[in-house]
């Protein structure tokens, strides 16, 4: 009997470990930095002091940044200088091996696994497969691999999943870039880099500048959301008596015009406007505007600003029921964004949010079949659960924590 009970002991400490460690309410550190959005292991690395005292003092880590920045140094042509930025394969393992030495329960590492990674959900998927030196292992790999895919991308020209939206801002052949951009960012990463122990400053800098001067630091754009612009709608969540609605939100899914000149499409103010008419009804406390800097390429308008600009200005929704989400770039990352600030600020996930857009988009959503199959192919996970249609243009849903994982591989809206 007692070893029965050991063993059931064991297994439910294993799923605790595994499934139940997010912490709704978490606030990332550092949450207007690339870093954090992207790569939030690497972030804490670079922002907890006692982890950055850790790694920083390491002999065999010190060694592998000398190196890096070493490599930069001496690099001369443009495959050489994109080569010095990024992690090679060899150096990725070696780094993470490294990692999983430097770990032991109770230890440094494994206070930043159960205080920050788990409870933030950012590796929730990988937490899932995996514990301990594995998981610290799989999160370094996850990390590592999207530095690198960021730098392939915004500084090589390869070209990512939605180009005519996420390319590159320049022509990587002409000589403005070869002899001229390229060679300013490493002379930059250099001087910044310079006496900087830590094994990820070279790619991580690089991918921070190179973001820069591409213009597509769009991840971190209004950033921290609650002391600017969803400063009030914040404050006001905390005071929300939720028995009052009968949904928590209403999400409205943005719309990008097709001129660089326009603000804001006729679909954007109509799907709005809805998003309006259903708050006038009292059905929930809030309106989230979702959608980022999107359509067309290189457009300086932000939808979800735009939306909130036309809700106060036409509507005359007060701006504490608004809450705006500025990064999302696709439909799916419109609904996980959504979730993530939902679970952040404390909304209750056993009670439905309402989605609205036009009568198409919600039949793409409900009844195809498609949209579920486009979250799994491009999120590796479905960040909601789909409750009742309300109407032509509105559908119930319920956030799911899986939206919590990053995906650094999509680094304008990770």
């Amino acid at each position: 009997m007692k070893k029965l009970l050991s063993i059931v002991f064991l297994l439910t400490a294993t799923l605790i470990y595994a499934y139940a460690q997010v912490v709704p309410g978490y606030k990332l550190l550092a949450p207007a930095s690339v870093e954090t959005k992207n790569y939030y292991f690497v972030s804490l690395l670079e922002h907890l002091p006692a982890a950055r005292k850790l790694i920083t003092n390491d002999p065999v880590l010190c060694a592998i940044s000398k190196e890096k920045q070493q490599k930069l140094a001496a690099a001369t042509t443009s495959a050489e200088i994109i080569a010095a930025f990024k992690f090679s394969p060899e150096e990725i393992d070696d780094i993470g091996n490294r990692l999983a030495a430097l770990y032991t329960p109770g230890t440094i590492l494994d206070s930043m696994i159960q205080r920050h990674i788990l409870p933030s959900g950012c590796y929730i998927l990988l937490a899932k497969k995996f514990q301990g030196k594995s998981l610290l292992k799989a999160i370094w790999d996850q990390d590592a691999n999207g530095m690198n895919y960021a730098i392939d991308v915004y500084a090589a020209a390869k070209r990512p999943e939605y180009a005519s939206i996420d390319s590159i801002s320049f022509n990587v052949h002409s000589a403005y870039y070869t002899q001229g951009i390229l060679p300013a960012c490493q002379q930059n990463i250099e001087a910044i880099v310079s006496g900087n122990n830590a094994f990820f400053a070279v790619p991580l800098t690089a991918v921070q500048t190179i973001l820069d001067f591409n213009d597509r630091d769009l991840a971190i754009d209004y950033e921290p959301l609650g002391k600017g612009v969803n400063q009030k709608s914040y404050a006001k969540i905390m005071h929300t008596n939720w028995a009052k609605y009968s949904y928590t939100a209403i999400l409205v899914l943005g719309a990008g015009p097709e001129t660089l000149n326009t603000e804001i499409s006729p679909f954007g103010r109509l799907r709005a406007a809805y998003g309006a008419l259903l708050y006038k009804k009292h059905l929930a406390p809030f309106i989230i505007v979702s959608g980022g800097k999107v359509h067309p390429y290189h457009t300086p308008y932000c939808e979800a600003y735009e939306m909130k600009k036309y809700l106060m200005k036409r509507w005359g929704i007060p701006e504490d029921a608004i809450i705006m989400e500025p990064h999302a770039r696709h439909t799916n990352t419109n609904v996980r964004n959504t979730v993530r600030i939902m679970i952040r600020k404390g909304f209750p996930l056993d009670r439905p949010a309402l989605m609205t857009s036009s009568e198409s988009h919600i039949n793409y959503i409900k009844d195809q079949g498609m949209f579920a199959k486009r979250c799994e192919t491009d999120l590796n996970m479905v960040p909601y659960r789909l409750g009742k249609r309300v109407s032509k243009r509105a559908i119930e849903f319920y956030p799911q924590e899986v939206a919590l994982q990053i995906n650094p591989f999509e680094p304008l809206d990770p």
